[in-house]
């Protein structure tokens, strides 16, 4: 390991913590805060510049955060405009029955959902409108991995029956 990787290990190691904050702070979301953290560290082990170890490299790797933090923000604004934009594209055609069809076909889904076992609807909950893990929802449940995708193929197939339309 060169004096470069040296330092870069130490602040790695000692200020981690700190740049992880900087970041948790402008983004307010802990998943994408740590990924800006360690993909500015990889991005500076990557690279081919030499840093010596004599450098105060802290302040250069909180504006790389920040800078890295205003990217993904400035991606995010640009995913939303464009979402809100197909949204816009897709309904702004539809007539009061095509509105009325489409909540009629939610309302089914949802009744549907209801009338599952109580375990099932569980998982169903969890893993579609939570967005959970298989490995999280058999945690909190306390069953295995293999149960909670049992648990989400038969309630896609109960689905499939009942509301063709929508697969």
């Amino acid at each position: 390991m060169n004096n470069s990787q040296n330092a870069i290990t130490v602040i790695y190691r000692e200020h981690w913590q700190k740049l992880y904050i900087h970041a948790y702070n402008l983004l307010n979301d802990e998943e994408s805060a740590k990924d800006v953290v360690n993909d500015v560290f990889c991005s500076v082990l990557e690279s081919n510049e030499r840093l010596t170890t004599e450098e105060d490299l802290l302040p250069l790797f909180f504006v790389m955060v920040r800078n890295r933090c205003i990217d993904q923000i400035r991606h995010q604004n640009v995913v939303h405009k464009n979402a809100e934009r197909y949204l816009e594209e897709l309904y702004s055609g539809w007539t009061v029955k095509e509105y009325r069809e489409y909540e009629d076909k939610i309302n089914r889904m949802q009744e549907s959902i209801r009338q599952m076992a109580p375990q099932m609807r569980t998982v169903v909950e969890e893993f579609f409108l939570n967005e959970k893990k298989c490995a999280e929802i058999s945690e909190k449940l306390r069953i295995s991995d293999n149960t909670v995708r049992t648990h989400i193929a038969r309630a896609l197939k109960i689905l499939r029956k009942q509301l063709t339309i929508f697969f």
